[in-house]
């Protein structure tokens, strides 16, 4: 009988052996952690950008919010700001937006925010789908309207014959830095009696009975400007050269102080004629899973950004 112990022919064994299957295994995870890595630094990536779009997102609800639902007054300057109208009672267009419309609106758009004697504070906390705490804080300064020389007055400025095919001069920086608004001004035909006879109602009887009532009734050669180009300044025979005109037109440049009234909440001179507020939002977070619900404590994951845009007092 043959001897059943011996070894195969090839004298080698198929089998791995436990050491072989610890080795292989070790190089095949060296070989995995710059993959594990990638991933991992993928991951964060994505959190940290879903963590911001929502603060971007949250920032521009709450501006799109101060300047199309918030009355102009009700925003006081501050950091945090404050929503207050309980000192505008009895105001007009302001008759709706009570203390308690003011409570409503500064908790929905600033959760968690405290009332102070100066109004309901712009500073809240809002939270993720994730759990992620987000800390906005609107700050809002007033634009100061210096107070100017008794004899103020308009400046006027000819924009220049190459206007509109090349630019129009312009006014430049104001001597006080003042926030201004400029705009041109109606050409003297506007202001022709000839030319309001032909759009207002004409008198029954009298020396204008027959002139047409309306623009649509007028004829051709009675429209107050030509139809195809309106800078063409046809039909000016008889104005002075310094009268606005289409051609070279005249702008006029105004301050706050001349463009606004009086604003119903401060006796300070600097800011009683302010037509403007400059609104800046912070939103702070951190990525740090212990401080997610933390997000004002600064650590190496606190992350925020800023937005900012202007609020017109367009009532006025």
């Amino acid at each position: 009988m043959g001897d059943l112990r011996r070894p195969p022919a090839s004298g080698h064994s198929s089998a791995f052996t436990f050491l072989e299957i610890v080795m292989a295994m070790a190089v095949m995870a060296v070989a995995l952690i710059p993959i594990f890595g990638v991933i991992h630094k993928g991951a964060e990536e994505t959190d940290a950008n879903a963590s911001q779009a929502f603060a971007i997102n949250k920032a521009s609800e709450i501006l799109n919010a101060m300047l199309d639902n918030v009355p102009f007054e009700a925003v006081r300057a501050g950091n945090p700001a404050f929503l207050k109208t309980s000192d505008l009672a009895g105001i007009k267009d302001y008759d709706r937006y009570g203390d308690a419309w003011a409570k409503d609106m500064a908790e929905m758009l600033f959760p968690e925010g405290a009332k102070t004697s100066g109004g309901y504070s712009c500073k809240g906390i809002h939270t993720d789908p994730r759990g992620i705490s987000y800390l906005v804080t609107l700050k809002v300064e007033d634009v100061c309207a210096t107070i100017p020389p008794s004899n103020e007055k308009p400046e006027n400025l000819k924009i220049g014959t190459g206007f509109p095919v090349s630019p129009p001069n312009d006014f430049g920086e104001h001597a006080r830095g003042d926030f201004t608004f400029s705009f041109l001004r109606n050409p003297a035909k506007v202001s022709s009696p000839k030319w309001m006879q032909n759009y207002n109602p004409n008198p029954i009887g009298g020396a204008l009975t027959g002139f047409p009532r309306w623009e649509t009734e007028l004829a051709p050669g009675n429209v107050s400007e030509p139809p195809d180009n309106i800078y063409k300044d046809e039909g000016y025979g008889g104005f002075s050269a310094d009268a606005p005109r289409f051609i070279d037109p005249t702008a006029a440049r105004y301050t706050q102080r001349m463009a606004g009234d009086k604003v119903n909440y401060t006796s300070d001179e600097r800011y009683a004629y302010c037509t403007m507020k400059k609104l800046i939002i912070e939103v702070q977070w951190n990525l740090e899973k212990p401080l997610y619900s933390k997000p004002e404590t600064e650590s190496k994951g606190t992350r925020r950004i800023h937005l900012m845009t202007l609020k017109g007092d367009i009532s006025r």
